[in-house]
């Protein structure tokens, strides 16, 4: 089926019966059983006679499973707006976070990517390598010289922390953590705590930005990039410069570190794997990308702007409609054994990174990370195991990946 009749009888199938009753109504995307094996629970909905799920538990919404409904659902700029990308919390305050170019609806939405695209484009970024590679080896160095550590303190924070520190030109990488961790992990289920760390990001970026305008922004740095750029020739508001310093604040951090911590947990789990990797080098490419599907940290919501109908089920405007990227990744209609990580597989077009006009515009960063991590882990500790006794326990909501990866270093 293409994709245009795809999204039209998406649109427009109508049923007379009885909306469905669905087994997997009422899931929790905090519980434990998403918290353990989400991808057994994304499976169960995407093979069950309704691949759309319903609750109501933390706000209310619904959840697409299958790869062709959630491609076509992160494409819709018609019947969706990506004002709201929350996955949790009430409705009625979805969307009030002004964060371009994420949460900007169209026409806006494409000078809004625009204005911070020069920051994040494949030659900028390519410019940043010598700077993280080097803090790459700074931080495999010091875990090389102890013979144990923590993969996401003693790595993978640290060194997302500093090229996020770098691009907006600031050095607060312990507070950013804090807020990133309020944000994404405590916040979706605490509105409180939520709303108390918007406000002070809010404040902190003000104040920074307000802070290189009387310098009279001389630095390279994002932020006093954002003071001097310019929309249809007038200079940005102070919402939307407040809004995108956030976005970058927010978006490159917790889900670049637990890419990364997922993918040397695998490592650190999967000998033959890492073994293979030490054996064949060439294989690095198609192994950032293999392990970015398996290991799809993000799911986005979405408010429904009209009525639609998806699979029989009726999901009425104003309506929460969460995609999760890694059921996407997983789906057996796109994807040869997706339940096995395939360091050389060669047709993967998996959906991290979302799909459409939306896409993630720090994917090529975010890729530069994982090799970086690939290349320095793998020459400088090719033999690690996880620590006696760890217990991995992995995040749940918007952002997932492992809170701690402890493991030893062996000879």
């Amino acid at each position: 089926m293409t994709e245009h009749t795809l999204a039209d009888r998406l649109s427009t199938e109508r049923v007379d019966t009885a909306e469905p009753k669905c087994p997997f109504d009422g899931y929790d995307i905090f519980s434990e059983a998403f918290a353990t094996d989400p991808h057994g629970q994304y499976r169960a909905i995407r093979e069950s006679e309704c691949p759309v799920a319903h609750s109501e538990k933390w706000g209310s919404s619904w959840m697409a499973t299958t790869y062709d409904d959630i491609r076509v659902l992160a494409r819709d700029t018609k019947r969706f707006t990506h004002k709201a990308t929350e996955v949790a919390g009430p409705l009625e305050v979805s969307g009030k976070l002004f964060m371009p170019p994420l949460t900007s609806d169209s026409p806006e939405h494409k000078d809004h990517r625009s204005v911070l695209m020069p920051f994040l484009t494949p030659n900028r970024v390519e410019e940043m390598e010598p700077a993280i590679r080097a803090e790459a080896k700074r931080l495999i160095q010091a875990i090389k010289a102890k013979g144990h550590g923590d993969v996401i303190e003693d790595y993978a924070q640290p060194l997302t922390l500093k090229v996020l520190t770098s691009i907006l030109g600031v050095e607060e990488a312990e507070q950013i953590t804090h807020w990133v961790v309020q944000m994404i992990r405590v916040g979706p289920k605490d509105q409180s705590v939520r709303a108390a760390a918007v406000s002070e990001i809010i404040a902190y970026i003000d104040r920074l930005l307000q802070e290189r305008e009387a310098a009279g922004n001389p630095g390279d740095d994002l932020l006093s990039y954002l003071n001097r750029a310019e929309l249809d020739g007038r200079p940005l508001s102070r919402k939307h410069r407040i809004g995108t310093g956030f976005l970058v604040l927010l978006a490159g951090a917790d889900t670049t570190w637990s890419a990364i911590g997922a993918t040397m947990w695998h490592l650190a789990t999967h000998e033959q794997d890492r073994q293979r990797l030490l054996e064949e080098p060439q294989l690095l490419h198609t192994a950032v990308e293999e392990f970015l599907r398996f290991y799809a940290p993000v799911t986005v919501g979405h408010l429904t702007t009209e009525e639609i109908e998806v699979h029989g089920r009726r999901i009425e405007a104003g309506q929460r409609v969460l995609l999760p990227f890694a059921s996407a990744n997983r789906d057996p209609e796109k994807f040869e054994d997706p339940e096995e990580v395939k360091l050389d597989r060669e047709r993967n077009k998996h959906m991290t990174f979302g799909a459409g006009l939306h896409s993630c515009l720090g994917s090529t960063l975010a890729r530069l990370e994982m090799r970086i991590t690939l290349e320095e882990w793998l020459a400088e500790l090719p033999h690690f195991r996880l620590a006696d006794g760890a217990v991995v326990e992995w995040t749940t909501g918007q952002a997932r990946g492992p809170e701690k990866v402890e493991f030893v270093v062996e000879p």
